[in-house]
């Protein structure tokens, strides 16, 4: 993935430390712990499914996106998740806690400009990945 998108993609969070997840799964991983490309992957991934959440409940927040369920959206944030798995360790819980923590973020305020901050990018990020 280019430099250039990670940095886009990060543009509005602060430099993650270089560690490594925790090893239990009952542990609450961050975003903030995994390596830069992965964050910003996932990122990415809650943003979509955030989006998703909102054009299903009907909420008005969503209606200025692409249909992120049709669109490649929730196909996105099942590839992130799953290299997540693969690649950082982490197990379906940690996965789940990660994007449901991120999702709820997005249901505070500012929430929403934080996800249309992110689009662009994330956008790029998703044809990047053929979707």
């Amino acid at each position: 993935m280019p430099i250039l998108l990670l940095g886009a993609a990060l543009a509005l969070q602060p430099a993650p430390p270089a560690a490594s997840p925790p090893e239990s799964p009952a542990s609450a991983v961050t975003l903030e712990q995994l390596p830069l490309e992965q964050a910003a992957a996932a990122r990415c991934a809650i943003a979509f499914a955030t989006i998703g959440r909102w054009q299903r409940a009907g909420d008005s927040r969503g209606a200025a996106y692409p249909a992120a369920d049709t669109d490649g959206g929730r196909e996105f944030f099942v590839q992130v998740m799953a290299k997540l798995m693969e690649r950082a360790g982490l197990s379906r819980d940690d996965v789940v806690a990660l994007a449901t923590r991120g999702v709820e973020d997005h249901d505070r305020p500012g929430g929403a400009e934080r996800v249309a901050a992110l689009m662009p990018a994330c956008q790029m990020m998703k044809s990047a990945a053929g979707l």
